[in-house]
């Protein structure tokens, strides 16, 4: 799948309960849900992706590689001022080895349009 079409199929369902607090009421869709994102694209095409974390603009920020050509997926990119320093990320697994009660959600309501 490409980039335009997992944001087509995710960024409706991006909603303010699946932002932590801090982040909640930001008017940019992508805004605190970096996470949520990543996981739920990892656990829908887990063989493809790799998670990778980096702080950027003093936030903690996800995203995923491709495991064989390296290209990067980061559908919350827009929420920063600045280009994010991909460079400085570093391969991490994510907090819990199955979907998380966020990533749950998303997922369950991806697939109530697909």
């Amino acid at each position: 799948m490409r980039t335009a079409e997992y944001s087509r199929h995710i960024a409706p369902h991006l909603t303010d309960d699946l932002r932590r607090p801090k982040y909640r009421g930001n008017s940019n869709i992508w805004a605190g849900h970096c996470y949520v994102v990543s996981e739920v694209i990892y656990h829908l095409n887990y063989k493809e992706w790799n998670p990778c974390f980096v702080r950027h603009e003093g936030e903690p920020h996800w995203y995923l590689t491709h495991v064989t050509t390296g290209r990067i997926l980061d559908l919350t990119a827009s929420q920063f001022k600045t280009p994010v320093s991909y460079d400085k990320g570093v391969r991490k697994g994510f907090l819990t080895r199955q979907p998380s009660k966020r990533a749950k959600i998303l997922m369950e309501r991806i697939a109530h349009v697909r």
